[in-house]
């Protein structure tokens, strides 16, 4: 008790004390004032990022991803420096969301979902990591949202089936050129030989209507709806007198292809002009010599750095040139990307001479206008329900199967030309820090751009709103780039396979270290390289100018340079030519480098 007592006694006289130092009774003024407690100098905290719902709808270009917010104590959103490891994304002023040019596939990703880290660094250097898993909307197949389809009062007013017909027939002749093998691999009978020229000849300069019914073997293993030509539509040429290649539909164009010279590219053209059309002819020449070196009995071999070879495909000169890879990529060119670029999409569609759109046509179910936009898309060549399936399954098969119904409508669901190589492009990048999407972007813009029309109806292009006729521009614009987008990657993809691929390349020309397999395989890459770098200049859109272009191919020259002495050198040259690319195109560097 005593303890307590003391301990009592001692907070008593504590208190009293205290009292008198507040203003008490106590006349003691040397009591010095208590030191005021410091306010603490506020910490500055790291930004936060909270995980809601985390979505993302597919199909939809630059869309915002749901569910994910930035903070901070001190700094505004947009004072943030933020970091996406998807090259697909970026953040602007706190808010995550897919590039202006990208867009998500449901039917593409993983387990429909996107795995990717994001952080937040405020001005003080404090940064935020957090990881963000993204779940994709799969939106259903809506016609003019993410199918190609557009109608009026029920009745469709999409019509391509010209420009689906110049596809086959180009397939077509790809397919039949690429038979002409001697051996067990083909045929020693030289008549059967000159049959199938003849054949892959009339399917691209056409004099009558005697392949209209012939069955088409590039549909081998596929069940289609249609079998012939003339089950899509009636007789279109590809190129010859009333043909559509560059030259000889002058109609709109921006340069006078039927003029010799006008061909950028190429310089041997045998006893043809130097258009685009007189450079098929000289290929197709080149094939019927080397059929009749055959028929004299000549040994068809390819002579390089001591090894000598013996060439059973017929279509491979001996200086390297697979000349179906060589006509077929001209023709998606000089056909498809010409007609498509520089006449449906050009001055048909926007401008003083764009195409009526406030009646339907006489007797057809469009107006002119829609017409010339579908006839654009057509030699774009994507089936309507193109963004329902994923860059690897089109990569894998032209043919897909939209209504499951199991057959194919060559009108609506297999996919042409340059579309299938958009999705290849795209699928080569998928591991990649910024991966392509040229397939989404094109098919949304031509979908947008389609819309767009759609909703005018009635009222031609010059009496839209001002935001309406911008829109229309920019929905072409972006079309086309992604369009060419995807075969200038398709050229550097080439470029590599041509310098490095294991089964067929220029180093093991130099070396001598070669078969017929592998002599085979460089034809084709450089063909395919070649023949896709002539495209360019059919697109008045372009970003590649006019003397970059020549540069391209005078890099590249006519024919793979094989001489042992030379091939190093000529590696060099094929290196400045991607890089010109590259640049030209703004391609990431670890694209161009792994397609």
């Amino acid at each position: 008790m005593a303890i307590r007592k003391s301990l009592l006694a001692t907070a008593v006289l504590a208190a009293t004390m205290g009292l008198t130092g507040c203003g008490g009774s106590s006349s003691d003024n040397n009591t010095p004032e208590p030191t005021p407690t410091p306010t603490p100098t506020p910490t500055n905290q790291k930004p936060t990022i909270t995980l809601g719902t985390v979505a993302v709808e597919e199909d939809k270009l630059g869309e915002a991803v749901t569910g994910v917010t930035f903070a901070d104590d001190t700094d505004a959103l947009d004072a943030l420096k933020y970091t996406v490891s998807d090259g697909r994304f970026e953040i602007v002023n706190g808010q995550l969301k897919l590039k202006a040019a990208n867009t998500l596939n449901y039917e593409q990703e993983t387990d429909h979902k996107v795995t990717l880290t994001v952080s937040a660094e405020d001005t003080a250097g404090e940064k935020t990591e957090q990881e963000v898993v993204i779940t994709i909307t799969d939106l259903p197949a809506t016609d003019g949202v993410n199918v190609y389809a557009f109608g009026h009062n029920g009745t469709s007013s999409v019509s391509y089936s010209g420009q689906v017909s110049r596809q086959a027939a180009i397939s077509e002749a790809k397919k039949l050129l690429g038979t002409l093998k001697t051996g067990v691999d083909g045929t020693n009978d030289v008549t059967e030989l000159r049959k199938i020229l003849a054949d892959a000849r009339g399917f691209l300069f056409p004099t009558d209507e005697s392949r209209q019914d012939t069955a088409l073997t590039f549909l081998s293993g596929v069940t289609a709806e249609q079998t012939t030509l003339g089950q899509i539509s009636s007789l279109k040429k590809v190129a010859g007198e009333g043909g559509k290649i560059a030259g000889r539909d002058t109609t709109y164009m921006n340069k006078k292809w039927e003029e010799n010279g006008s061909l950028v590219g190429w310089t041997e053209f045998g006893t043809h002009p130097s258009t685009p059309e007189g450079l098929v002819l000289y290929y197709l020449d080149l094939i019927d010599a080397q059929i009749t070196k055959f028929e004299n009995g000549d040994l068809h071999t390819a002579t390089h750095n001591g090894v000598t070879v013996e060439l059973n495909s017929l279509f491979i000169t001996p200086e390297g040139l697979d000349l179906v890879q060589l006509i077929q990529k001209h023709l998606n060119g000089a056909v498809a990307l010409s007609q498509g670029a520089d006449d449906y999409l050009d001055e048909l569609t926007i401008g003083d001479k764009s195409a009526d759109n406030t009646v339907i046509a006489d007797g057809k179910s469009y107006t002119e206008l829609e017409h010339k936009f579908d006839e654009g898309y057509g030699y774009f060549g994507a089936a309507t329900h193109y963004l329902e399936f994923s860059d690897a399954a089109i990569s894998s098969s032209a043919a897909q199967d939209a209504d499951s119904n199991g057959t194919i409508n060559l009108l609506t669901e297999y996919n042409f030309g340059n579309s299938t190589n958009a999705s290849k492009r795209d699928k080569g990048t998928v591991e990649n820090t910024n991966p392509t999407d040229f397939s989404g972007a094109a098919q949304i813009a031509f979908i947008k751009g389609r819309a767009l029309i759609n909703a005018n109806f009635t009222k031609n292009v010059a009496d839209w709103s001002e935001d309406d006729q911008k829109a229309l521009k920019t929905y072409r614009d972006q079309a086309l780039l992604n369009w060419e987008k995807s075969i200038a990657a398709t050229v550097i993809h080439y470029i590599n396979y041509t310098i490095a691929k294991e089964d067929g390349n220029l180093t093991q020309i130099k070396n001598g270290e070669f078969d017929a397999g592998k002599f085979a395989k460089l034809a084709k890459y450089w063909g395919e390289m070649k023949g896709f770098a002539l495209n360019f200049q059919f697109n008045p859109f372009s970003p590649v100018s006019a003397d970059k272009f020549a540069e391209i191919h005078t890099l590249m020259g006519d024919a793979p340079v094989l001489e042992a002495d030379k091939v190093d050198a000529y590696i060099e040259d094929l290196k400045k030519a991607r890089t010109i690319i590259a640049e030209a195109y703004e391609f990431d560097a670890e694209n161009v480098e792994k397609w």
